[in-house]
């Protein structure tokens, strides 16, 4: 078979992001018919029988393949120190993947639950992979960051929440040992966790995409300019991607931000009825919105930057970015 035609997508998840898990894996089969085969690997933290069955269910219906990988080991031998940010430990599942798909797969495309896909993915799916460990979306995460995973001002961060991995690099390259090495290094406590990991190793091998293959929150809230100019970015997309980005974007990921995100009460996220519509043909159909989930900080500046004129908004902004730092 053609190699093309064989699509293979990782997720992980613990119990509580199971729902999101298979609404978004629902998305995939419905947008990706032409694919011959889609294989499913779940990187599961947790996942309840209740849930597991949905998903097995929604794979069959697709008549798609579903397999499921205790990450209980791998995760429980992570040397973390997180204080007190909140992050499940399924996220850092991701830096384990070239250990634990088979070596017959040579790429996989890693996606965050809280994504859509609405779109084909065979352009994505086919990119060059050669002389890059990873291809993804330059991310909103300002140069303060980068400076302290030992990047460049002018590198490129890539939001990690659906990237394309070169598996075959990253065994000949032993990028697991080089991921743990680089969490020792910063005693446990990563800026941005596995994603800061992933971009601090990898460096200079990371492809650009186009930001339709992550159309994050962020996008819909600013513009470019304000983006480069909150984050002290460089250099960014232009307004033109973004624009095309959010009109036709192939991979929805719906991130915290100002918006807030779908499956929450109070969410004003442009796209936030494409998510619906998938969730209301799922096995989770009947669940009902759940609280706002944003710290309150948020939702005030939420509102503030909808009122307030942009200058203003976005020197406030720079300054509590500025603080948070002096704070770290």
């Amino acid at each position: 078979m053609d190699q093309n035609q064989k699509l293979c997508v990782a997720y992980a998840a613990d119990d509580k992001y199971a729902k999101y898990l298979g609404i978004s894996m629902l998305s995939l089969f419905q947008s990706n018919i032409d694919f011959t085969e889609i294989i499913v690997f779940v990187m599961d933290c947790g996942i309840g029988n209740p849930n597991r069955e949905k998903l097995e269910w929604i794979a069959k219906e697709y008549n798609r393949e579903i397999n499921f990988i205790s990450m209980e080991a791998a995760v429980s031998g992570l040397q973390l120190n997180m204080g007190t940010r909140k992050i499940a430990i399924a996220s850092y599942a991701r830096l384990f993947l070239a250990s634990i798909i088979p070596k017959i797969y040579d790429r996989i495309l890693y996606l965050d639950c809280d994504t859509i896909i609405r779109d084909n993915l065979k352009d994505l799916w086919t990119v060059d992979l050669k002389g890059y460990m990873v291809a993804g979306v330059r991310d909103t995460v300002d140069s303060f960051f980068l400076k302290k995973i030992g990047m460049e001002p002018q590198e490129s961060y890539v939001n990690a929440g659906a990237i394309l991995i070169n598996l075959y690099s990253w065994r000949e390259e032993e990028m697991e040992k080089q991921f743990m090495d680089f969490i020792r290094k910063h005693n446990g406590n990563v800026p941005h966790h596995d994603q800061g990991t992933i971009n601090g190793v990898c460096r200079n091998k990371k492809r650009i995409l186009a930001p339709r293959y992550n159309a994050f929150a962020n996008i819909y809230s600013f513009s470019a300019k304000t983006i480069k100019r909150i984050y002290f970015l460089d250099s960014f997309y232009t307004q033109a991607e973004l624009e095309e980005a959010k009109r036709n974007p192939a991979i929805l990921h719906f991130t915290t931000g100002l918006v807030g995100r779908p499956w929450e009460e109070n969410c004003t996220h442009p796209m936030r009825k494409e998510y619906r519509r998938i969730a209301k043909a799922s096995p989770w159909k009947e669940e009902t919105l759940q609280q706002d989930s944003r710290k309150f900080s948020v939702k005030l500046f939420s509102s503030f930057y909808r009122h307030a004129p942009l200058f203003v908004s976005e020197l406030v902004y720079r300054f509590i970015s500025l603080l948070s730092h002096v704070r770290d």
